[in-house]
This record gives C-alpha cells, structure tokens and sequence, in this order.
C-alpha cells in the first residue's frame, strides 16, 4: 500500500496512508502544499530552523493541526540532530517537558498524541504496536540507516513496552529515491560498513565517483532484520527529488527549502 494524496476543495492537502495498522492510527505526510510561507519556503514549512519567518511557520503548523484535528499542544516533534537518540513520552507531563528534546525517534503509549518528525529527502519510519498501543516515528537519512535507527526504535519499543516486531506495522515515508539519491565516497562507505553483506543491492554506481543510495530499501532491510515482517512494511513510491511540485526537497533546492512533518496519530 502506498500514500494516496488528499486533495479535496478548500482543504489543505495531505497524504495518508490508508488501512495503516488496520485504521487504528493515522499515518501522514504534509506536502509542500497550502500554507502561508513566501520564496523557497513556498508554501507550508513546518521547520523553525529552516531561516523562515517564524510566525509563517506557526501558522502553517496551525493549518496542519485544524486541518487533521489535532490539539496543538499535542503533536509533539524533536530537534532532530542526524543520530539514533529515542524520546520516550511515558507521562502526560512528557508532552511539555520532552517536547523539542534532541533526537531522531519518538516512541508513546499515549493515547490523543501526534508524534512528528520533520524531512525534505530524508525518511520517514512510522510503527505501530497493535496490542501494546504504541506508536513511534523516526527520521532516516543515510546517517540514520547507517545508526540503523529504526532497529534501534523497535528495540526500545520491546524493552519499554513488551512490543514483539513480528506484530508491529511499519512504513516508509516519501524520500530521496533511488533515480535521484547521488552520494559520493563518504557515504558509500558508510554503507558499506553497515550493510557488509547487502550494501551492493543498495548502491548503484554512476561513475566519477558518484552512486545513488536506496534509501528506502535500505530501512525495510533493516525492520526485517529487527523482526518486523515484510508483508507488514508498506514503502512509499514518491521520490521527493523528482516531485518538487509536491514536496520539499533538500537537495532539489540546494539547501534552501522548507520542512514537511510526518505525523503518526494515535
């Protein structure tokens, strides 16, 4: 199953990803689409830390939490710092005290939360334990894969909350693809110490030094090695490079560009 966009007659639109953990949560993914930000940020950026204007950002983050029926103060997001760092929301209390915390993975039990990361090329893992209730998201780039932090999400899950892979839900963002993901040298290497025996099946080489990077085949690998089961792993088919139109993308815009939110709402 793939995103499907929602694009309805004065609305803002969105994709979603239907029968996500059979409809018990919801799992998007905003566009670029819809908001009141100006220039590269053009139009709903969600990051403060982009160089927008903050209160464009605050009123875009307005539209998506009227848009999807979430209270503001409960879609919780990080200061994501490229790393394999998880916040846990165990207590009411840890909406206020652990919002904005460093790291790159959020895990809850609570119930009427939205869990976010924000991403232009990088990915999104969304999970979801049907039995113990628990959601997480978490942000993957190469360095992401490379931390193999999406293994680690479903770790703690089990150690904090009993979550068995094999029953859990998974899925993967809109990204970078693999007609547009160039690396250079660096983080082929990287790569290739973390997936030693697959890093092949991941790299394609281009020459001149140069290969791209399977971003999104690289975190199913990595869920399937944690346990989850791959009939329970949905991959987005959206390149966010080649659909600028439709997203933000980092390296499309050298740089200069606003942020989407994947959002996992329980």
């Amino acid at each position: 199953m793939d995103f499907i966009l929602k694009n309805e007659p004065g609305q803002l639109p969105y994709l979603y990803l239907p029968g996500f953990g059979e409809d018990k949560v919801r799992a998007v993914i905003t566009t670029r689409r819809g908001g009141v930000s100006r220039g590269c940020y053009s139009s709903l950026n969600l990051g403060y830390h982009t160089g927008d204007d903050p209160d464009a950002v605050t009123a875009n983050r307005r539209l998506v939490t009227d848009a999807l029926n979430i209270e503001e103060d409960r879609l919780i997001t990080l200061n994501q710092v490229h790393s394999d760092r998880v916040v846990v929301l165990e207590r009411e209390e840890d909406l206020l005290l652990k919002k904005g915390s460093s790291g790159d993975c959020l895990i809850t039990h609570l119930s009427n939360v939205a869990i976010s990361i924000l991403c232009a090329d990088c990915q999104a893992i969304y999970l979801y334990d049907p039995y113990n209730r628990v959601i997480a998201v978490a942000h993957a780039g190469w360095r992401g894969a490379a931390a193999r932090i999406a293994a680690r999400c479903v770790q703690e899950m089990s150690r904090i909350y009993g979550s068995k892979a094999a029953d859990c839900y998974a899925a993967l963002s809109p990204a970078a693809g693999p007609c547009c993901y160039e690396v250079g040298e660096d983080v082929y290497q990287a790569i290739k110490d973390a997936f030693p025996e697959t890093f092949r099946d991941l790299l394609e080489e281009k020459g001149n030094g140069k290969w791209f990077f399977n971003i999104s085949q690289s975190n199913c690998l990595i869920l399937q090695d944690a346990g989850v089961l791959r009939e329970n792993i949905s991959i987005s088919s959206f390149c966010t490079i080649c659909r600028q139109d439709l997203f933000f993308s980092y390296r499309g815009s050298h740089g200069e560009t606003g942020r989407m939110a994947a959002i996992l709402i329980q």
